[in-house]
């Protein structure tokens, strides 16, 4: 939830490295803050482009990378208070990610500069949990390249949707759409439909939408 002060919104408030601190420190970085506005299909970060911390104000992100054929690999979806970039915030390059607006978006941008390497100075504990994001989004790309590894599709997708049920819990919501998710996981949308059928008819899941529960 983004907190208001005096009808003032603080994007920072989103994120969990800063929302740990107290509301002055948090309005202190706050001032540090771009804010954009963006329509639909815009990319707003390509490669080679400086590393920043996106914040999804309001809208959907969606981020993406190239195979070595051309082809869209789809790492994540982001809606309202979501964000990316942590990583970036040490500043390290952006070297193979695109962010494309998937729907009219207000995003908040924190960049690497000399105001936010005093704040991590200032903060020790600031830089140690920025440090603990950074290798949990790592932890997060790795499991999607276990996933692409495996050959069949219905096992991946079983794979994928375990993980999911793993974090959190039995019932929950796909984090994409139908043909994001099916890029994420390296096939087609009608591919992907037919797996998600066969799950269904096998009795391992049950599906309405994107709202999907594990059959213990």
């Amino acid at each position: 939830m983004m907190t208001t002060i005096n009808g003032e919104h603080l994007c920072v408030s989103l994120v969990p490295l800063f929302n740990q601190l107290s509301l002055p420190d948090q309005k202190r970085i706050e001032t540090m803050v771009h804010h954009h506005h963006y329509q639909r299909r815009e990319i707003i970060l390509s490669p080679g482009d400086e590393g920043k911390l996106l914040i999804v104000e309001a809208g959907r992100l969606k981020l993406y990378q190239l195979s070595e054929s051309g082809d869209e690999q789809v790492l994540a979806v982001l809606g309202t208070g979501e964000y990316v970039g942590e990583q970036w915030l040490y500043g390290a390059a952006n070297e193979a990610i695109f962010a494309v607006v998937e729907q009219d978006a207000a995003i908040c941008e924190l960049t690497y500069d000399d105001a936010f390497t005093n704040l991590l100075a200032e903060y020790p504990e600031l830089a140690a949990r920025l440090l603990q994001l950074t290798m949990a989004k790592v932890r997060e790309l790795t499991a999607q390249n276990q996933f692409l590894v495996i050959d069949g599709v219905e096992e991946r997708l079983w794979a994928y949707l375990s993980h999911l049920a793993s974090q959190r819990g039995g019932r929950f919501t796909l984090p994409m759409k139908m043909k994001d998710l099916a890029a994420y996981l390296g096939t087609t949308p009608e591919t992907l439909s037919r797996k998600f059928r066969h799950l269904q008819e096998e009795g391992k899941i049950t599906r309405q939408n994107r709202v999907v529960t594990i059959n213990q």
